[in-house]
């Protein structure tokens, strides 16, 4: 390294130098708590001061403010502590706004509701009066914005009080511009000096109205949608339906009463199990018949491959034979054992074969069941007899089952080359029924004209939508004199059945043409036949069962209803429209028949609902899709929206949901990141307190995990848990499954499913299905680890809740049911630990953008990081009392509340914090050096992480890891982290609180946002390429227009593929690192370190030099940009129409600009000296790039302001002479001169402290034509400033005896005269 680098320089800072520091550093902690008592201080200073100021300004007292500071700096020695740190100064700034402001609110609030009242009884209103119910109804509409009024109006009273308004500053602080922004310039007059102070409280409170209003309002309307919840949604006041209305987009369950999204969460639950036990028994089928056929033989023997599709017949003829209530009957069981004994199948085969057929007849059996459960009230008879009518058609129903059991159908938008094609011989049957009709109608068709009609009979069936309703297909109507065109023949035998309303429907009574049959390529596959039938059964069954469980509901809270029952609990459907209206008032009463109308067409259930009205948003929560996804997958609108629904499809969401698979489901390294940091959530619901538990835990989520076939009871156990909503809800794969399903890339939106349905039929005979057959295994098998990972936790938690909470009952005598604890527990699992059931409408929507990657996991984030503090409130809190006071507490689960309570905040706070501290000690990194190497090495989207510095112990060189991708909470966290380092920053540069606070909560809103409104992984590569022109975000280059074309179009297309390959550079780095290939900086990188980054743990090196040279090209921007201010842009100078005022303002901009951009290379070349880098090296960088003066002058804390070239003034000269105007610069040009004076005696060090207002002249001084009408000292011709012509003593914003820079530039020696005495100073 040092004969590389001659003039690089390590830093070897010891353990003692770190300690030594650290000892003398004050804790973000210890700061916070000192900024609580400076606070709580500063409030009676507020006060006292307050009036001190206004006797001050009154003449009463001549120095009163300036003792009272005095006497209170003395007694509050903790200031100096807090404002060490960004903690201290935040809380100390919280405590001494917020008491005084809270304070003034709780008056403001008070009077404004004695107002009310008295209003309401009658005191302000005529009670005679026609209009007096009204005028009341319309006050208590009114009411929640009176409310908010009246504390923002109050608050901002109280804020009157604050002590530090000039320390804490305004938003015209922060943004230096503005009504608000506070006067500092100090009166040498006392009571002039307080007036001012004065005039700043009052900016200070100003601001206070509009933002105390907006907390305030905030704070109301999350209070009241925690409190009053669904009340909100039927309230007279219109400001809290529009809070609830906004809550709906973000919040669980949306607009829908929290019944009904419980109701449709356990029938997703009910559904999963469902389809997860079809899954088992295809797995243990297919694992008995690939020991009797495998598929290395199949591969070379049709024959056998043959033989295995009449064995599956056998199977699935065996499943359906008799009353599947019954025992397989006797003959069908006899066959079916001779079959498998000529196939060679052993007797382990065949039980096991019959095991999982008899479990399967059973599961169809209790499904028919629940699907033939009539409505309460009905008797017993007629209850049996309309069971054992429903039981034999859905009997009918699975045996005949349609839809998908055909091969047609097995075609997607992506299988284009492996499409169905039916056999010669089906086809031959088909012309020949063709033309045996024709002949028969006595119109004989030759065989061309028969082959086209069964082409388009098959175009027809590709293109079918089977799961829509039942498939039919038409063909022409070859009778002669024919009334209609064409025939149309369903796919099955039916029987047209009239309905109560007089509409007609379908209904399956056998199966259809066996030619057709054949034509379409008929499934008699068992594997088949147990996925679909599971699938189309299930999903009638549950839907029963979920209308019958919200009907108890419904009738539950009728009968507990009485005359002060509050909407929203009175009942969801009623027989009237009336009665709805009263029942749920403020909402939109609709009749539910259209919104559940899909589920009853086939006759198999009974619609209980029929005719009921209920509001909109109830009925709504039935649909099946929303309106945005039917729009996706192209099943609603006109045919422009289908069409454009076909391309949005292809170009946006088939590739943005190809990189979110790649880069989480086949990434390896993201599969330990994932596994590993999800432990996090057990640690912040305080499960590591109690370690027996947590081993109980891990070995019933070991041996239940969804991983393969796996023991029955264990498979069983988790589709309990599935039911109860515990498990397979992890947040990314659902936005996954979700955005495939929109993009029509897998049916069922999961790869899982497909790859079991779609290839089992399709590679049946075909040369490479193993191959196909192996790719996709590949890809279950790592989307079941990827849900896995997340499951593995959330029943170890699930355990663990379950069985602390039995202990805690047990110990103080309440008894629980195990399925009440078992509820308890996954109620808590499902409010601690994201799931994807509970993401709000807003962010599902948002998956279908171009926007945003995952955004169901920040979200979920949020909600469940709230979940954990409400379960600890509630696991504290005094059930009799509601005290929340631990000590005298009698809820038997105070001691858990505890312990989630220090388990989140070890996990959410002092562990990263912990991680973050503790390596800095370990290898000797001080925290100048940390900051040093963040703002010059870290990559720009690290700044706010948690990043870890490692040091090597053997070259001194320094890493970073970020953190944050390892911490689960870093969403929770990040924003507050912002916030403080921004505080810190402005602490450490000595700006006021305002500044760093405002720029804080900007960053922070762009933090929280970035995962909503940020470019998806595959639009950011395509910007990359079509609005950036071939330049990352992070500016690399990708090509430029001298690039060639074929290199070009190459690099493009590497560039978008990269968004679809998994994470590999990992294992590439590992590679080099084995084989010692140096990187692109020409560091070969020790295994080690490499892989720490397949384990999410990548160590990024921090090279100063290389960051150095990337400072100083943003610099050479800087300088460019800055003095583009003054010339170029629609704001530049060098045009007609532009006045003197607008020189002199323009060039106050470039400077303040140019005055930034070089403090910020003056801080790089410091930190650059931190991290190791000499003075050499440093300025031999600069010198090499032609900024030698620059890099003098930087390291001095100089500032060379920009003056305008010689050209550029010429410019306006020419500019003045072709238009005949006024030369605009040559009459600013004495204030140019000396507000150029002015900013050359700033430093680097110092803060920019000027404001446009003490350079800008007064009004009058140019007249109509830009001339000056007072007289202006002259100064000699000069392109550049003369600096020994130039008075060096003007300071600007300084009063020197008296008199502004301004005052001293512009006013002759007879006005200064006039305006010193009009101060009282001449």
């Amino acid at each position: 390294m040092s004969q590389l680098f001659p003039d690089y320089k390590t830093s070897t800072s010891g353990s003692q130098e770190i300690e030594a520091e650290n000892n003398n550093e004050v804790s973000q902690l210890t700061a916070a708590l000192a900024g609580i008592g400076s606070g709580l201080i500063k409030i009676p200073e507020g006060f006292v001061s307050l009036g001190a100021e206004i006797m001050d300004a009154t003449g009463i007292t001549a120095d009163a403010a300036a003792k009272v500071e005095q006497v209170f700096d003395k007694i509050n020695p903790l200031e100096e502590i807090a404002e060490q740190r960004a903690a201290g100064k935040l809380t100390q700034m919280l405590v001494q706004v917020g008491v005084p402001a809270g304070i003034g609110a709780k008056i403001a609030t008070k009077m404004a509701t004695k107002a009310l009242k008295a209003k309401k009884a009658g005191r302000y209103v005529n009670l005679k009066s026609k209009n007096f119910q009204k005028g009341l109804k319309k006050a208590q509409e009114l009411s929640t914005s009176q409310k908010i009024g009246a504390v923002a109006l109050g608050g901002a009273g109280g804020e009157l009080m604050v002590a530090d308004v000039e320390d804490i500053g305004t938003i015209g602080d922060a943004f230096e511009a503005g009504p608000t922004e506070l006067d500092r310039n100090v009166d040498p007059d006392a009571s002039v000096d307080a007036r001012r102070k004065l005039l700043n409280r009052l900016k200070f409170s100003a601001e206070g109205i509009p933002l105390t209003g907006l907390v305030y309002g905030t704070g109301l309307a999350l209070r009241d949608l925690g409190r009053r919840g669904k009340e909100m949604a039927y309230s007279n006041d219109k400001l809290q339906r529009l809070f609830d209305k906004v809550g709906s987009y973000f919040r669980p369950r949306g607009s829908k009463p929290q019944e009904v999204f419980l109701g449709l969460r356990k029938e997703k639950g009910r559904l999963m199990a469902d389809t997860n036990y079809a899954m088992e028994q295809v797995k243990r089928i297919d694992k008995e018949v690939n020991q009797m056929f495998p598929y290395a033989k199949s591969f070379l023997n049709k024959t056998t491959d043959e033989n295995r599709g009449k064995f599956l017949k056998e199977i699935n003829d065996l499943m359906f034979s008799g009353d599947l209530k019954n025992e397989i009957p006797e003959a069908g069981l006899k066959n079916f054992m001779k079959v498998a004994k000529k196939m060679k199948a052993s007797n382990k085969n065949i039980n096991n074969l019959l095991t999982s057929v008899r479990s399967v007849r059973n599961k169809f059996s209790d499904l028919m069941d629940i699907t033939a459960q009539g409505p309460v009230g009905m008797t017993a008879a007629a209850g049996k007899k309309l069971q054992v009518d429903l039981r034999a058609l859905m009997g009918d129903r699975v045996k005949n089952y349609l839809g998908t059991t055909y091969k047609i159908f097995q075609n997607t938008d992506y299988s284009f080359y492996q499409r169905y094609k039916p056999t010669d011989e089906a086809v031959f049957k088909a012309k020949e029924l063709f033309k045996r009709y024709a002949a028969k109608n006595k119109n004989p068709i030759t065989d061309e004209e028969a082959e086209m009609l069964v082409n388009d009979v098959l175009k027809q069936a590709r293109a079918y939508n089977p799961k829509s309703k039942l498939p039919t297909f038409e063909y022409d109507n070859l009778a002669q004199g024919a009334s209609t065109p064409t025939n149309i023949k369903t796919f099955a035998q039916t029987l047209t059945k009239e309905l109560p309303d007089g509409s007609k429907e379908l209904q399956v009574i056998g199966k259809g043409s066996k030619i057709f049959r054949e034509l379409f390529g008929e499934v008699e596959d068992a594997r088949h036949s147990i996925f679909e039938g599971m699938n189309r059964l299930g999903t009638i069954a549950r839907k029963n069962q979920l209308f019958d469980e919200i009907l108890d509901v419904d009738a539950a809270l009728k009968e507990a209803a009485t005359s002060t029952t509050p909407p929203g609990s009175r009942g969801f459907f009623f027989s009237d429209r009336l009665a709805a209206k009263r029942a749920l008032p403020n909402q939109e009463i609709v009749k539910i028949d259209p919104y559940v109308q899909e589920y009853f067409t086939d006759g198999v259930l009974i619609n209980r609902l029929q005719g009921s009205f209920t509001s909109k948003d109830i009925a709504e929560a039935f649909g099946n899709a929303s309106k945005v996804s039917q729009f996706m997958r192209g099943e609603a609108g006109n045919k422009f929206a289908r069409t454009a629904s076909y391309a949005y499809r292809n170009l946006f969401l088939t590739p943005k949901a190809g990189s979110q698979y790649a880069k989480t489901v086949l990434s390896i390294p993201t599969h330990f990141r994932n596994f590993f940091s999800s432990s996090a959530f057990a640690l912040a619901n305080g499960a590591l307190s109690n370690p027996i538990l947590m081993v109980r835990g891990f070995n019933t989520a070991r041996k239940t995990l969804n991983l393969g076939l796996r023991d029955p009871k264990a498979m069983e156990y988790y589709r309990e848990l599935l039911e109860l909503g515990v498990t397979n809800t992890n947040t990314r794969m659902g936005d996954l499954q979700n955005l495939m399903r929109d993009a029509k890339i897998f049916e069922s939106g999961n790869i899982a499913t497909d790859s079991i349905l779609k290839p089992m039929m399709r590679s049946l005979g075909k040369v490479g299905a193993s191959t196909v057959r192996g790719a996709r295994k590949l890809g279950k098998g790592m989307q079941d680890a990827y849900i896995a990972e997340d499951d593995f936790w959330k029943i170890t938690m699930y355990e663990v809740e379950k069985l602390r909470r039995a202990a805690k009952y047990a110990s103080a005598g309440i008894k629980r049911t195990p399925q009440q604890l078992k509820e308890e527990a996954a109620d808590i699992v499902r409010n601690t630990i994201p799931n994807y059931a509970y993401v709000g409408d807003f962010v599902r929507t948002m998956r279908a953008t171009p926007f945003g990657n995952f955004m169901s996991w920040p979200s979920e984030i949020f909600r469940t990081g709230g979940g954990i503090f409400e379960t600890i409130l509630k696991d504290i809190r005094d059930p009799v009392t509601g005290s929340l006071n631990y000590f005298k507490s009698t809820n038997p689960m105070k001691s858990i509340g505890l312990s989630r309570a220090v388990g989140a905040g070890t996990a959410m706070a002092a562990l990263p914090y912990g991680i973050v501290k503790g390596a800095q000690a370990i290898f000797g990194v001080s925290d100048e050096e940390a900051a040093a190497a963040t703002n010059l090495g870290v990559a720009p989207w690290s700044k706010n992480s948690q990043n870890i510095f490692v040091r090597d112990p053997e070259t001194g060189e320094l890493f970073y890891s970020d953190w944050s991708h390892n911490n689960v909470y870093d969403t929770l966290t990040r924003p507050f982290q912002t916030l403080v380092r921004n505080i810190q920053e402005g602490i450490e540069s000595e700006d006021v609180l305002s500044k760093g606070f405002y720029k804080g909560l900007t960053e922070s809103a762009a933090e929280t946002a970035n995962p909503f409104i940020g470019e998806s992984i595959f639009t950011e590569a395509f910007n990359d390429i079509w609005f950036r022109k071939g330049r990352t975000k992070e500016g690399k280059q990708l090509y430029t227009e001298q690039t060639p074309r074929n290199e070009k179009w190459s690099r493009i297309l590497k560039h978008l593929a990269e968004t679809q390959a998994p994470q590999y550079k990992q294992f590439v780095r590992v590679y080099d690192s084995a084989t010692g290939k140096p990187d692109s900086n020409g560091d070969v990188i020790e295994i080690p370190k490499s892989l720490a980054g397949v384990f999410g743990f990548r160590l990024i090196k921090i090279d100063p030099q290389q960051a150095l040279g990337y400072k100083i090209n943003q610099y050479q921007g800087g300088l460019r940009n800055a003095r583009k201010e003054f010339t170029g842009g629609e704001e530049g100078v060098i045009k007609v129409g532009k006045t003197p005022e607008d020189v002199i303002e323009r060039y106050y901009v470039a400077n303040e600009a140019l005055f930034k951009v070089k403090k910020q290379m003056a801080k790089d070349i410091r930190d650059g000296k931190t991290l190791g880098l000499s003075d050499g090296f440093s300025s031999d960088l600069f010198r090499k790039r032609g900024l030698k003066k620059d890099y003098n002058a930087l390291i001095n804390g100089s500032f060379d302001p920009y003056y305008p070239s010689k050209g550029t003034i010429n410019a306006f000269y020419d500019l003045a002479k072709r238009t005949n105007q006024p030369d605009h610069f040559k009459i600013a040009q004495p204030i140019i001169n000396m507000m150029n004076n002015a900013f050359s005696k700033m430093s680097l060090n110092d803060e920019w402290t000027f404001t446009l207002a003490d350079f800008m002249p007064p009004q009058g001084t140019y007249d109509e034509d830009d001339r000056v009408k007072t007289q202006v000292p002259p100064l000699p011709e000069q392109p550049q400033p003369n600096k020994q012509v130039i008075n060096p003593n003007i300071q600007p914003n300084v009063m020197e005896a008296g008199l502004t820079a301004v005052e001293q530039g512009l006013l002759s020696e007879e006005e200064k005269m006039i305006k010193l005495r009009q101060r009282g100073l001449a």
